[in-house]
């Protein structure tokens, strides 16, 4: 494992997966929406050279980018967990970005005003939670990921066990 993307919905648990990757690792973790706008000239260079290098971990999907990256990778793991569950994780992290006033990744307080913007994290979970589920069962069915292991994780409890086989 030296190349790795970890692909999900909002909510799934990316972020923290992916840094608990890195620290059992010790590869690199570039965070995607620390890259810039999705589809810009600077978001593709800064993809282009991820896929150059010989170890990173990317969090969350390379949007527009994706033939580049995933080809270059040798892992890609989905997390694919049941609609409550994201749900709530998306919740709970909302009430500490709101009440703590701290954003948390892309994650950022904009006040409950906001809850009626489609894009609000929690808004667009619920709403992008299915569209989220069949690009990555589309993602690990491509042929062009055969080379790579694809990892599946359908609940917590299996990425948990995983990594802690990773700490042994």
């Amino acid at each position: 494992m030296k190349r790795v993307v970890v692909f999900g919905c909002a909510g799934s648990g990316k972020s923290t997966l992916s840094r608990e990757l890195a620290t059992c690792t010790g590869l690199p973790l570039t965070e995607r929406d620390a890259l810039g706008v999705p589809g810009s000239r600077d978001y593709r260079e800064a993809l282009v050279e991820l896929a150059r290098q010989p170890l990173w971990i990317l969090d969350g999907a390379p949007y527009y980018e994706d033939d580049l990256v995933y080809g270059a990778a040798d892992t890609v793991i989905f997390l694919d967990y049941p609609k409550l569950v994201v749900m709530w994780r998306v919740l709970r992290r909302t009430l500490l970005v709101e009440l703590f006033r701290r954003p948390v990744g892309a994650h950022k307080p904009s006040g409950l005003g906001a809850w009626r913007d489609s894009e609000y994290p929690l808004r667009w979970a619920w709403a992008s939670h299915g569209a989220r589920h069949q690009e990555g069962l589309a993602l690990i069915a491509r042929p062009d990921l055969a080379d790579a292991e694809v990892i599946h994780f359908t609940r917590p409890a299996q990425a948990r066990r995983w990594t802690g086989q990773l700490r042994h």
